[in-house]
C-alpha cells in the first residue's frame, strides 16, 4: 500500500490550497531582485507521494541519468512559502510541486469555463508529469506516454545551474493546454488544413500568456516601478505603451525561456500579421500561422484592459499628463481583462466543429458561446473580438448554426429528451431522424463520438445548462474516385490511384429541455474544401509511409507534438 502524505485530515477536505509558484520564469525578477513568484489557489485533492492526485501524477524520472525520485504529496501548508531563490532552483521537490500545481491550475481554468470535468485524450485518468525527463532543451505532450515531458539543459560550466523547463510557468501551461485540447477535440491531430495544427500551437500560446497575465505580481512588475505612494503615470497605461511595452516585455520574457533559444511566443506575434498572410508560404508553418491568433487576441486584451482603466482616470480638474493611477489597481484591471478574455475563448471550444478546424471557426464558436451565457453584450466584448478578427482577414463562416431560427426545425418524435444529455445512441437516433433537415448526408460512415452535459454560470449568476454532442463522418476512396465524385480536377502531383481519406462532422448543442438549438458543422461533401486540403497536404509532403493522403503524417499521434517542438526545426519551439 502506498504511503499517504499531506492532507492528513481527510475528513475535512478543502476546495483549494494556496501554493507559491514561479510567476513566469526564473530569469524574471521582482522589485526586490528576487525571482518573481505568486501565491495562487490550486484545486484540493487527496494526495499521495509523487505528488499524485486524482488527475495528475508527477513521475520524476531522468532518462539521461537513470535517477528516480519520489517526492512527498503537497501538504496543506506550503513548505516553500518562504524559500530562497536557491531552494526554488535546486530543490527538485519544489520542481515537482511547481509542475503539479501549475498543471492543476490550468486544468481547473478550463473546467471552470466549460462547466464540467474534462477527460484526457487517452484511455486513463492520470496525466503523468515528468519534470526532468531528458537532458534536452525541449518540452512536449506525448499522447502515447500519457505524459507531459519536460527537458533541461545541464550546466555548461562549473558553478552554473541547469536550466529547467519545468520551472517556466508558461511552458507548463502551454504543454498542459495541448493535453486538454487533445481531450476536447482529439481529431485536431488528424492531417488537415494548416489552420488546424496552428490552432493547437496558437491557442496554447494564448492560454500561457493570459494565464501568466492573470497573476497580479507579473502585471505589476511589467508596469514598472511605482512612486512612494504606489502610483504610476497615466502614460504607462496608454494603449500603445501597453501594447509595445507591457505586453511586449511579458511576451519576450516568455519567448526567452532559454537564453540561446526561442520560445513558442515570438516577436512576430506582437505585431499585426501582413494583410496577405494567408497567401504567404511561410505562414503554412504551424507556429508562424498560430502567431496570427496570438496577435489578434493580444489586441483584444489591450482593448478590454484600456476600457476597464477609464474609470481610474476620472479626476476632475487634472490635466491628462498629470494624472497618475494606482499601480495595483491598474494591474488588477489587467488581471480581470485577461481572465475574462481567457474564459470567453475557452467557452468557445465546445462550439467548435470536431474536425477540419479553420480560424473562422474559432471566431464563430466564441461569439456563439458567449451569446448563450451573456445575451446582452453591454460591454461590447464580442464586438471588439469580431472587429479584431476581421481586421486580420478572419470572418465568420457563411453557415446558419441557429437551428431554432431555421425554416425546417428538427422533429423529436420517438426521441427520449433525457437520453439526449448522455446517450450517444440516442443522439445518433436523433441525427438519423433529422439528417435531411440538418443537411447531413447519410451516404458516409457516421459516428457520434461524445455527449457531454455542461453548466455555465452567466454574469447574472444564473446557470445555463446545455448538452454538447459531436459527430464525425469519414470516407476512404482513391483520388480518381474523389475526382469523379466532386467533378473537380485533382491537384497537380496526385495520381488517380492515391488513397485519400476525408472527414466531416458537426457539434450539436441541446438546451436544458433537450431541444437542439445550435448545429456547428463542416460538411464532408464540401468538395472545394477537400480539394484545398488535399492540395495543402500534398504540397507540404504530408503523406504517410504508404504514400496515402489524409490518413496520418507517417508518425504516431504521440510524437506529433515532439516533432512540432523539436529544437531542430528552426521555425519551431526551442524552449
Amino acid at each position: 500500500m502506498s504511503e499517504v502524505t499531506g492532507y492528513e485530515s481527510q475528513d475535512q477536505p478543502r476546495t483549494h490550497v494556496t501554493l507559491r509558484l514561479i510567476a513566469q520564469d526564473p530569469s524574471v525578477k521582482g522589485d526586490d531582485k528576487k525571482i518573481l513568484t505568486a501565491r495562487v489557489k490550486v484545486p484540493w485533492s487527496r494526495m499521495e507521494d509523487g505528488p499524485r492526485g486524482a488527475r495528475l501524477h508527477v513521475v520524476d524520472f531522468d532518462t539521461a541519468t537513470g535517477e528516480y525520485l519520489k517526492h512527498p504529496g503537497i501538504p496543506d501548508d506550503d513548505l516553500f512559502a518562504d524559500a530562497e531563490d536557491a531552494d526554488l532552483l535546486d530543490d527538485k521537490a519544489f520542481h515537482a510541486q511547481h509542475v503539479y500545481a501549475t498543471a492543476a491550475r490550468t486544468l481547473a481554468t478550463f473546467e471552470s469555463a466549460l462547466g464540467r470535468r474534462l477527460s484526457w485524450g487517452f484511455e486513463g485518468h492520470h496525466l503523468y508529469l515528468v519534470p526532468h525527463a531528458f537532458a534536452e532543451a525541449n518540452a512536449f505532450y506525448s499522447d502515447d506516454d500519457h505524459a507531459l515531458l519536460f527537458g533541461y539543459v545541464p550546466a555548461s560550466v562549473p558553478g552554473r545551474r541547469p536550466v529547467y523547463t519545468c520551472l517556466s510557468h508558461d511552458v507548463v501551461v502551454h504543454e498542459t493546454t495541448h493535453a486538454v485540447l487533445d481531450g476536447l477535440r482529439h481529431r485536431f491531430l488528424e492531417p488537415s488544413l494548416p489552420d488546424q495544427a496552428a490552432f493547437h500551437e496558437g491557442f496554447a500560446d494564448i492560454v500561457a500568456l493570459l494565464s501568466v497575465f492573470s497573476m497580479r505580481p507579473v502585471v505589476e512588475q511589467a508596469l514598472g516601478r511605482a512612486d512612494k505612494d504606489g502610483r504610476i503615470s497615466r502614460d504607462r497605461v496608454d494603449p500603445r505603451r501597453l501594447r509595445h511595452g507591457v505586453l511586449t516585455g511579458v511576451a519576450e520574457q516568455i519567448g526567452r525561456t532559454l537564453t540561446h533559444g526561442r520560445g513558442a511566443l515570438r516577436a512576430a506575434a506582437l505585431k499585426p500579421p501582413p494583410a496577405d498572410w494567408a497567401e504567404l508560404r511561410q505562414y503554412d508553418e504551424p507556429h508562424r500561422r498560430g502567431e496570427v491568433l496570438v496577435a489578434v487576441v493580444l489586441d483584444v486584451l489591450i482593448d478590454i484592459w484600456s476600457m476597464r482603466l477609464q474609470a481610474l482616470f476620472s479626476r476632475p480638474g487634472s490635466k491628462a499628463k498629470d494624472v497618475t493611477v494606482d499601480r495595483t489597481r491598474a494591474a488588477e484591471e489587467g488581471v480581470k481583462a485577461a481572465s475574462q478574455l481567457l474564459t470567453m475563448l475557452i467557452r468557445g471550444l465546445d462550439y467548435l466543429p470536431p474536425v477540419e478546424f479553420e480560424f473562422e471557426d474559432l471566431l464563430d464558436a466564441v461569439l456563439l458561446a458567449d451569446a448563450e451565457v451573456v445575451p446582452d453584450d453591454d460591454l461590447g466584448y464580442r464586438d471588439l473580438l469580431a472587429r479584431r478578427f476581421e481586421a486580420a482577414g478572419i470572418h465568420r463562416p457563411d453557415r446558419d448554426a441557429d437551428v431554432l431560427e431555421a425554416e425546417l426545425t428538427p422533429r423529436y418524435l420517438g426521441i427520449n429528451y433525457a437520453s439526449l444529455r448522455s446517450d450517444r445512441d440516442e443522439v445518433f437516433r436523433f441525427l438519423w431522424q433529422n439528417a435531411p433537415r440538418l443537411g447531413v448526408s447519410t451516404r458516409f460512415y457516421t459516428i457520434v463520438e461524445s455527449v457531454l452535459p455542461t453548466q455555465r454560470i452567466g454574469p447574472d449568476g444564473l446557470i445555463v445548462p446545455e448538452s454538447v454532442a459531436t459527430y464525425v463522418q469519414m470516407v476512404d476512396m482513391s483520388a480518381g474516385e474523389f475526382a469523379r465524385e466532386c467533378e473537380l480536377p485533382l491537384p497537380d502531383g496526385i495520381d488517380d490511384a492515391t488513397p485519400v481519406q476525408f472527414f466531416g462532422g458537426g457539434t450539436l448543442v441541446f438546451d436544458q429541455f433537450g431541444r437542439l438549438k445550435l448545429h456547428v458543422y463542416k460538411r464532408i461533401d464540401d468538395w472545394r474544401r477537400q480539394v484545398r486540403r488535399l492540395t495543402y497536404l500534398d504540397s507540404t509532403g504530408r503523406r504517410d509511409t504508404q504514400g496515402r493522403l489524409g490518413f496520418s503524417e507517417g508518425r504516431s499521434r504521440g510524437q506529433a507534438f515532439a516533432a512540432l517542438h523539436s529544437t531542430d526545426l528552426s521555425s519551431g519551439e526551442a524552449w
